[in-house]
């Protein structure tokens, strides 16, 4: 039996040729945050939320019984035992993630930002077939993901497809005019200039087409138009990458080279001696390499658990897989991360946008890059997600309920007495911890193995050679 998904566009199911009558419109909802995470387990309460949002107010008298009875119906509409499980709390979709469309259409848009500077023309063609896999409109307008299915979770869903749609329709673009399809270009730029109306790159690419079909009056014409609104309605003028294009244009100078990119490299130093970590910097590096969609790495432990640490380790391992650059914050405002961000990568952000608006210009200004992003300490991160097919994030300090439904949560917990022996010997010196066995396991102990904690001893003790760990256990022991 064959089962295939579609989610871009309505909601739709396939058994082989037979086309799945999916239910009420609450039933497709459950079905879609499953689906979104295939072979993964939603917890009900996700479900619950992403069905009738967090104030449980407008919740229905039984909504866990509600969501059992969908996803009974579901079992019964789709008709393979085995393949809606209900385990520990939520429910499991156990279907590859191959059989939805949605992963496959963002495999082939990460294949082809791999492929944009070796084999453009092939990177074209990916991006085309990848963007004609959503129903309705042209390449450049398409349609509406999850068309009709309610919820809160079905609408940031859309939200976060609809901007990596349209970052992948620029990179697509942006291709055309590498490979001189600049009148291709055009009518599909001017469609985007009007949707987008201050979304500068679309605006550059539309004045080189425009430029290179030898409509320069007209580029001009744009471009004063394009100065006019920003200076109307925010104050500013045009991007310098904007002004230096029109420039150009206007002197007559051509060809007119394409924009080069800042290739951020804001990744604090990786730890030499990072221990009892390497299972789950394994685990991580695995997921942000996979092919295909925006992976997220969620990190979450107790206080002291070394996520930080941890976290820019794992991205300086896969540092290789995103060359085009690597983002980092540790903490802050959103709309201040997002103004800093979008600086690293030769935008200019206005200083009164809403953070609603930066995310959009800042996933957008991620189209057609491959960069990680490490947001350490971030409450909520949903702002700060790239969500451009071929980008990633590692995240700390979220709630694992607030990272999207198909992150991957690891939990980094204490380390094992031998990992901890082995921290303790690398920083004070493995002559001094082996002397005293027992000291050292029992520091270890009053550090409740935590890694923050056990180096702030270490680094202490080494900093002291004239103490024993004993002495260094008599202290603390003395202070509580």
């Amino acid at each position: 039996m064959r089962l295939d998904f579609r989610v871009l566009g309505p909601l739709r199911a396939r058994c082989d040729d037979r086309e799945v009558e999916l239910g009420r419109p609450q039933q497709r909802a459950v079905l879609a945050a499953l689906l979104l995470s295939p072979g993964q387990l939603v917890p009900t309460e996700r479900l619950v939320e992403g069905l009738w949002g967090e104030d449980d107010t407008s919740w229905p008298k039984d909504p866990v019984g509600q969501i059992g009875t969908h996803a009974h119906r579901l079992r019964r509409a789709l008709g393979a035992p085995g393949l809606l499980v209900a385990a520990a709390g939520g429910y499991r979709l156990a279907v590859p993630r191959e059989s939805v469309d949605l992963f496959r259409y963002e495999a082939a848009v990460a294949d082809a930002v791999a492929l944009r500077h070796q084999d453009p023309v092939r990177a074209r063609e990916l991006l085309t077939a990848a963007l004609g896999a959503w129903e309705g409109g042209r390449v450049w307008e398409g349609g509406r993901a999850l068309d009709g299915v309610p919820g809160a979770f079905a609408e940031r869903a859309r939200e976060r497809l609809a901007a990596g749609r349209f970052a992948a329709v620029k990179a697509l673009l942006d291709l055309d005019l590498v490979l001189g399809r600049h009148a291709d270009a055009v009518e599909p730029l001017a469609a985007l200039a009007a949707a987008h109306p201050q979304d500068e790159e679309v605006h550059r690419l539309r004045l080189l087409a425009l430029h290179r079909c030898g409509r320069t009056a007209e580029a001009l014409v744009v471009y004063e138009e394009l100065r006019e609104r920003l200076d109307r309605e925010l104050g500013l003028e045009p991007a310098a990458a904007v002004v230096e294009l029109a420039d150009r244009i206007r002197r007559g100078q051509s060809p007119v080279p394409l924009r080069r990119l800042p290739r951020p490299g804001q990744l604090p130093p990786d730890l030499p001696d990072l221990v009892g970590r390497a299972g789950l910097a394994r685990q991580a590096e695995q997921v942000l390499r996979t092919a295909g969609g925006s992976p997220v790495v969620g990190l979450s432990g107790p206080a002291g658990s070394g996520t930080s640490a941890l976290a820019v380790h794992i991205a300086h391992a896969v540092q290789d897989a995103f060359p085009d650059g690597q983002l980092y914050t540790s903490g802050g405002e959103p709309g201040a991360v997002l103004a800093a961000f979008l600086r690293a990568l030769g935008e200019r952000p206005a200083d009164t946008a809403p953070v609603g608006e930066l995310t959009g210009h800042y996933r957008a200004a991620l189209a057609g890059r491959r960069v990680l992003v490490v947001l350490d300490g971030a409450a909520d991160p949903t702002p700060l997600l790239p969500m451009a097919p071929g980008c990633a994030a590692v995240v700390t300090g979220a709630d694992p309920g607030v990272l999207p439904a198909e992150a991957v949560r690891l939990a980094v917990g204490p380390l094992e007495p031998h990992d901890a022996h082995e921290l303790l010997a690398r920083i004070v010196g493995v002559e001094r911890i082996s002397r005293e066995p027992d000291a050292a396991a029992e520091l270890a102990g009053l550090c409740g193995y935590l890694p923050v904690l056990l180096r702030t001893a270490a680094t202490r003790l080494a900093a002291r050679p004239w103490w024993s760990v004993a002495d260094l256990v008599r202290w603390l022991t003395e202070r509580g």
